[in-house]
């Protein structure tokens, strides 16, 4: 693993932030709260919110070995390195056989058996191309694909690994970080990154490799995964949302039944409270809040729903994007937050427009 930070630093800005967060609750916690309070009080309902206990239910992120596949082992007969001169790969053999190389982080593992795969593509069409070739040049042609179809058959697994089996996706997953801030900034570092290992992941089963001209810089990818806190975030603000726009919905609906907030041709005077927490409250704060989420989370649950559905996953993980990332699955976190959101709007909808004053209408209350 790439050391982006010393370890005293590290563990300095871990203290700074537990106390701080001991401290004080977040902008987006007190925004969320503020208006529920709001929203309870204009129905004369409490709305009790409890945005810790959501928080702590989300599912924690697989631990390595659960997230780690293992790969298939070349026999050991089908190797003779110097037959590799024809093709100028021992460099490539004798990199991976260093010191180094065999201790390599998930992403240079990864890096390096796509460099692999590619020279070994290359090597082939280049022993294809003799014309005469001599029984020694034949029999290397032969074991030569052998070789080529294991490590092709074991790419996908290499850069799920390279990927699912890094520290820096861990740590981007790791909870206990703060939502979102409720300002509207630049994710772009680390959604990048992401489809930039999405592409790895699609090359990954294609049956021609063409290496992309970044990949030599991958670890700039990774550090910006490592750096941002965008994955936990993420989690925390949906989490936080989804739970706030069902309890407030709740709210509404049972106010709702129990008798109408507006009879037809009156409103009360709450009704003018209403429409002020709507404008004020609802669509000023909360409303742009939710876009932050939808925008950032659309992207993000997406590039990780693709890449594990791709690759070889193991279990946990298929059982982690089921319950979490899956943009199609009405029990994920995700499809939790779309059912929130649309029983918000509909209940918002039916207050309003009992009292006549959906937006876009001409009325006003009384």
């Amino acid at each position: 693993m790439i050391n982006y930070s010393s370890p005293l630093r590290s563990i300095t800005l871990l203290v700074g932030a537990l106390l701080l967060s001991a401290c004080q609750e977040s902008a987006p916690e007190a925004m969320l709260k503020d208006y529920a309070a709001r929203m309870g009080n204009v129905l004369e309902t409490e709305i009790e919110l409890e945005l810790d206990q959501a928080v702590l239910a989300i599912l924690v992120f697989p631990v390595k070995r659960e997230r780690l596949v293992a790969t298939t082992e070349l026999r050991e007969g089908l190797w003779d390195v110097l037959d590799f001169r024809q093709c100028d790969m021992l460099h490539l053999i004798s990199e991976r056989n260093s010191s180094l190389g065999k201790v390599m982080a998930p992403s240079q593992k990864m890096r390096y058996e796509l460099r692999f795969v590619s020279a070994l593509q290359n090597c082939y069409q280049t022993l294809e191309a003799i014309e005469e070739p001599d029984e020694t040049q034949q029999a290397f042609q032969e074991r030569l694909e052998s070789i080529y179809q294991t490590k092709l058959a074991n790419l996908p697994i290499e850069v799920w690994n390279g990927i699912y089996g890094s520290d820096e996706i861990s740590h981007h997953f790791k909870l206990g970080k703060p939502p979102l801030p409720i300002e509207s900034i630049s994710y772009g570092s680390p959604q990048n990154a992401l489809e930039k290992l999405s592409e790895l992941a699609a090359l990954s089963d294609s049956e021609s490799i063409t290496l992309p001209d970044w990949l030599n810089e991958i670890e700039t990818h990774y550090e910006a995964l490592h750096r941002s806190e965008l994955g936990a975030g993420l989690l925390v603000s949906l989490s936080m949302m989804t739970h706030t726009l069902d309890r407030t919905a709740k709210a509404i609906e049972t106010r709702l039944a129990r008798k109408p907030f507006c009879f037809e041709g009156h409103q009360p005077p709450r009704a003018t409270i209403l429409s002020n927490v709507f404008q004020k409250y609802y669509a000023g704060e909360v409303q742009p809040y939710m876009a932050i989420i939808q925008r950032e989370g659309n992207r993000w649950f997406g590039l990780h729903d693709a890449m594990i559905k791709r690759l070889p996953a193991p279990s946990a993980m298929q059982d982690y994007r089921l319950q979490v990332l899956a943009l199609e699955s009405e029990s994920s976190m995700w499809g939790k937050w779309v059912r929130a959101r649309e029983r918000h709007t509909k209940a918002w909808q039916k207050i309003l427009g009992q009292c006549n004053m959906m937006p876009g209408s001409n009325s006003t209350p009384e």
